[in-house]
């Protein structure tokens, strides 16, 4: 389901307990804008619900994986961070239906028919073949998938701190409705890679791109990671020049009037729990409700 159906929006308990500040500051946001925080997504490990929360593929009906990221699962200390059992009474009654693959919430991106994941997670499954992997998700989904390759920037950022690296494609890409998605800012900094992306999104969609310029800066990937629920956009801000140039950006690709700011630095560069890098988009389940309509 695209950020722009949904109408109502699920953050883990995590949230509040450590992160009161900027927790409050989405709360308030999304109140002042029509839409109203739901009630916690309890027996959460982190803050990072869109990894582990089941896939909206349709009105009534949501796509669960099995949750188990290499990059907490090969760590044994770190194993006790792993979400497996979140409870939602928004999922009662919700036809539920399992891919049985490995992977993670972040690494997929719906748009319309089609759903967008990163090669990774054949790497995460690697007892199966890849037209195997691709089989069980188009069952589940009912979605055509579209594979892309990681982002290098991130494989070797992770490679130089000894870390496993996420791969989602949420860090890469966001959907802006059925037949049209936004390229994070790959423009400013890696033709290679955008070219390795144009050419296998090309042929499926159309293609919006980020781009700063001179005000780019090593963290200008945040602005992909925006939170959109229905006409309601937040996004996260760096308080550099670059800020503003995004807000135009998502003004005019989004077709929104306003978009609102929120600092989640808090999130993104000082979070506790494991898996930090993420922001406003990591943190949430944004889902339609045809009740509320």
């Amino acid at each position: 389901m695209q950020d722009n159906k949904t109408n109502r929006v699920f953050f883990s308990a995590c949230l509040t307990e450590g992160y009161r500040s900027c927790a409050k500051a989405i709360k308030d946001a999304l109140r002042e804008n029509g839409i109203i925080v739901e009630k916690k997504i309890r027996n959460t490990k982190d803050i990072w619900a869109r990894d582990y929360m089941p896939i909206q593929i349709g009105e009534n009906k949501f796509m669960r994986y099995m949750y188990r990221p290499d990059y907490l699962w090969k760590v044994e200390s770190d194993r006790q961070y792993i979400t497996d059992n979140a409870q939602c009474d928004f999922l009662t009654g919700k036809e539920i239906v399992d891919c049985n693959v490995i992977l993670d919430g972040g690494n997929v991106v719906v748009c319309g028919n089609k759903m967008i994941l990163t090669e990774k997670v054949f790497a995460e499954n690697a007892d199966m073949q890849p037209f195997e992997i691709t089989k069980r998700i188009e069952q589940a989904s009912g979605k055509q998938v579209i594979w892309i390759p990681v982002d290098p920037h991130e494989v070797e950022e992770a490679r130089r701190n000894n870390e496993l690296p996420l791969c989602h494609a949420d860090g890469i890409l966001h959907a802006i409705d059925e037949e049209t998605i936004l390229l994070s800012n790959y423009q400013d900094y890696d033709l290679d890679y955008r070219a390795k992306l144009l050419e296998r999104l090309s042929p499926y969609f159309k293609i919006k791109e980020f781009g700063f310029g001179d005000k780019k800066s090593d963290n200008s990937w945040i602005y992909i990671n925006y939170l959109q629920v229905g006409k309601v956009v937040l996004m996260p801000t760096l308080n550099e020049p670059a800020d503003e140039l995004a807000v135009e950006q998502l003004k005019e690709y989004l077709q929104v009037d306003k978009i609102v700011k929120i600092d989640s630095n808090e999130l993104t560069f000082n979070a506790a729990d494991h898996n930090v890098g993420g922001s406003l988009h990591c943190i949430s389940w944004n889902v339609y409700d045809s009740e509320k309509d």
